[in-house]
């Protein structure tokens, strides 16, 4: 009896570790499984800074290029040092606003209160700018010509720049997703090349994103058609063309090339009288594209609040006799830099001598249509 008990005893932990050895090999698989699972699932690393700048230069606006600019070594007070940082649109949309930061450190690399010309308040580490109106299409580029003027004594050696959100010409945002991560990582920290930072690793879903080997000219052009447009631009300028004043021809007259201060760049239309009324004052208004036919704000001048994308100009006293034109020795004057490359206008509203009034009942088109608006 003891002889078959020892036995059976032999047999059962043979079979109990069959079974044990079995589980444990499920255990081993479900557990590399699980590690694998688990492996596909990190979003977060540790990154250097020259990883966490190749990651911030892959985003759908990234700043490819920083220098410190010194426009002139004596006067500072009239022609300040400049931060400047090119941004590069990595998305193939147009984007209208955007706004970058700055942080900065002295010869010591200790972090520098970044104070601008015009600051008079608080000055902050981590200095936010607004770059307002770039018009900035896919693939391309802003910055070239402009950058962040500081106050004289700012004893910034060094720099470094981020793009922290931007606005599409129809409304979409974007903001970084790694902003917190750039300020830890910076804002008021001495430099040193071995810093790093904890990254969670994010995924763009909300633009698309150029490839490297894709050539600017080759994007697609996407227009949205807008459910709202009474009608489209071919029939506008039929409808405009049948008013009972009218704008016959446009010109963009440049009076001189060297002192535009002087003589500034002018927005010229000639307006016909098609009535038999004759004609006090009239409104004309323009609006304007650049050279990547993305809208501009028209501003004039002695424009002292900005520009606007429609700019409404009254023609006073202009004395216009039915079936005679007016605007052949006159126009708008631009400020300086415009950037101004083509402009459409139209009459919205005139006075007779006899006090009648007329308004056209296109405007609102006209806006709907050219406001803001890319011209495709």
């Amino acid at each position: 009896m003891k002889g078959k008990i020892l036995l059976t005893t032999i047999l059962l932990t043979g079979m109990m570790l069959m079974i044990s050895g079995c589980s444990g090999g499920a255990d081993k698989e479900n557990s590399s499984q699980d590690a694998s699972s688990s492996k596909e699932e990190i979003t977060e690393q540790e990154m250097s800074i020259t990883e966490f700048e190749e990651l911030l230069s892959e985003q759908p606006l990234a700043v490819i290029s920083t220098k410190y600019i010194v426009q002139d070594e004596q006067y500072k007070s009239i022609y300040p040092d400049m931060l400047q940082a090119i941004v590069q649109n990595n998305t193939t949309e147009d984007i209208k606003n955007a706004v970058v930061a700055f942080v900065a450190w002295d010869s010591n690399s200790l972090p520098v209160k970044i104070k601008g010309q015009f600051d008079f308040g608080e000055t902050t580490y981590l200095k936010q700018v607004n770059y307002s109106d770039i018009n900035l299409i896919g693939g391309d580029t802003y910055g070239q010509e402009n950058g962040y003027s500081l106050d004289e004594n700012c004893q910034i050696a060094t720099f470094k720049a981020i793009a922290v959100s931007f606005e599409t010409f129809d409304g979409d945002t974007w903001e970084n997703p790694y902003y917190d991560e750039f300020q830890t990582l910076y804002e008021g920290k001495k430099y040193s090349d071995d810093m790093r930072i904890n990254v969670k690793i994010e995924k763009n879903d909300t633009f698309n994103i150029i490839e490297k080997t894709e050539e600017i000219g080759e994007l697609e052009e996407s227009v949205d058609s807008k459910s709202n447009e009474v009608m489209t631009a071919d029939e506008l300028e039929a409808n405009l063309a049948k008013q009972p004043i009218t704008v016959i021809n446009t010109k963009y007259v440049v009076q001189s090339d060297r002192y535009k201060s002087l003589y500034p760049d002018v927005l010229q239309v000639i307006i016909q009288n098609n009535t038999t009324e004759d004609i006090k004052n009239a409104v004309v208004a323009f609006v304007a594209w650049d050279k990547n036919n993305l809208p501009v704000k028209i501003e004039g001048k002695y424009d002292f609040r900005g520009g606007s994308y429609v700019k409404e100009v009254s023609y006073l006293d202009i004395n216009l006799v039915g079936g005679d034109t007016f605007g052949e020795n006159s126009g708008f004057e631009l400020a300086e830099n415009n950037g101004i490359v083509t402009f459409k206008a139209m009459v919205i509203s005139y006075e007779t001598f006899e006090g009648e009034t007329w308004e056209s009942p296109y405007y609102d088109d006209f806006c709907a249509l050219y406001e803001g608006k890319k011209l495709n």
